[in-house]
């Protein structure tokens, strides 16, 4: 299991588009994906768990990933935070 706190550097946070993005991105692995923001543990791969957390912009969040491809997951979502979703 690897757990990375990670800043969520979209001005507006995680609203539709980005979480369709982080989404999709998660659903591509099979390992088990959440989020922790603000004590609510959010589903990775369930866009309406992302929307319905409510993840405000310039704060943070921790990353869990638990599975066979964690490592691969991991990284590639460290990436996809830093890079904003492609969208401001």
């Amino acid at each position: 299991m690897l757990k990375e706190r990670v800043r969520i550097s979209n001005q507006h946070g995680i609203h539709a588009r980005p979480a369709g993005v982080l989404a999709k991105v998660c659903a591509q692995y099979q390992s088990r994906i959440e989020m922790i923001y603000n004590g609510k543990t959010i589903k990775g791969k369930s866009i309406m768990s992302i929307l319905g957390a409510g993840i405000k912009g310039q704060g943070s969040l921790e990353i869990i990933c638990n599975g066979s491809d964690e490592q691969e997951a991991m990284a590639r979502l460290k990436v996809l935070f830093a890079e904003g979703f492609g969208f401001d």
